[in-house]
């Protein structure tokens, strides 16, 4: 929704439609608001917006906290300008929350009394019907925003090389997320999976088809690295073979759907070929607790 052409993006989201796909992520960074743009001018042109969710994201930092709701409402009328609408479904604060803060990310308290004050203040105006956040950051700050029940959503970093938002403790050695996945759905709050393929890594290469981003830049997680994910994930193509599946992608992307308590499985496509494999691995299920217990464990014991 980036770089590919117009006809391109037409034909991704009208296959999408036809598999059944009804929510749609997106965020004001992601091409510099060409993804906003291109997915709100396709969603009309295919007369699909009352079939479909869409979310998107901005990022209230430190400096704009002492007026944030009026930064919230200047930052979301631009996504809505984009996207060309009066309103939009979810509105969700995008980088991560750390246990001191720093200039771009709020600390656990400011989550709670100033981003979410500013984001619901939207929702009292009509602008968005639901508030969520990115659960990226200090796991501690993560779980006291969660507890708060502030928030309707919760993005959660969750794929097969590193489980622990479901699993607390399979974390590879990388950033433990603490079972924050058991802890938002056990309160009502929905869980939207993020970096299931684990950027890419899970596919056990380091070739990127077209479209796709390019490999390197700062890890999203704490402890994460792209290699480290890429030699964890052919370490699961064991546990591939046994089950007669072909790749680690499909087997991390099942692995995902099999858990429960996940809301919306999200995944980046770069093609069409992308988009009909993983509407093909939909169908066929997700795994049984034997193969995700042996994930899991694997996750434990690297």
């Amino acid at each position: 929704m980036t770089k590919g052409t117009l006809d391109e993006q037409t034909t991704a989201v009208g296959r999408a439609l036809e598999a059944g796909v009804t929510y749609f992520d997106t965020a004001q960074v992601y091409g510099d608001g060409r993804s906003e743009e291109n997915l709100g001018r396709v969603l009309s042109d295919l007369e699909a917006w009352n079939r479909v969710v869409v979310g998107t994201k901005l990022q209230l930092t430190r400096a704009d906290f002492s007026n944030a709701r009026e930064r919230a409402k200047e930052l979301l009328q631009v996504s809505l300008r984009r996207l060309g609408r009066d309103s939009i479904d979810l509105i969700q604060q995008h980088g991560s929350v750390q246990a001191n803060g720093d200039s771009n990310s709020p600390t656990a308290a400011e989550m709670i009394e100033i981003v979410a004050d500013a984001l619901e203040s939207l929702q009292q105006e009509g602008l968005v019907r639901h508030i969520g956040f990115t659960g990226l950051g200090d796991p501690e700050a993560l779980h006291a925003v969660i507890a708060s029940s502030r928030f309707e959503t919760v993005q959660s970093y969750f794929n097969a090389v590193n489980p622990s938002a479901g699993y607390p403790g399979a974390s590879n050695g990388a950033i433990d997320f603490q079972g924050l996945i058991n802890r938002a759905s056990g309160l009502g709050i929905g869980v939207i999976n993020i970096r299931a393929l684990a950027a890419g890594a899970l596919s056990g290469s380091a070739e990127r088809a077209l479209y796709a981003s390019p490999m390197g830049g700062a890890p999203m997680t704490l402890g994460g690295d792209f290699n480290a994910d890429l030699q964890r994930a052919q370490a699961l193509q064991q546990i591939a073979s046994d089950l007669g599946i072909e790749t680690t992608t499909e087997l991390g992307f099942r692995f995902c759907l099999a858990k429960s308590g996940v809301s919306s499985v999200l995944i980046g496509f770069s093609n069409l070929d992308q988009l009909d494999q993983a509407v093909e691995w939909t169908d066929r299920g997700p795994l049984d607790e034997r193969t995700v217990s042996a994930i899991v464990q694997a996750a434990n014991h690297t």
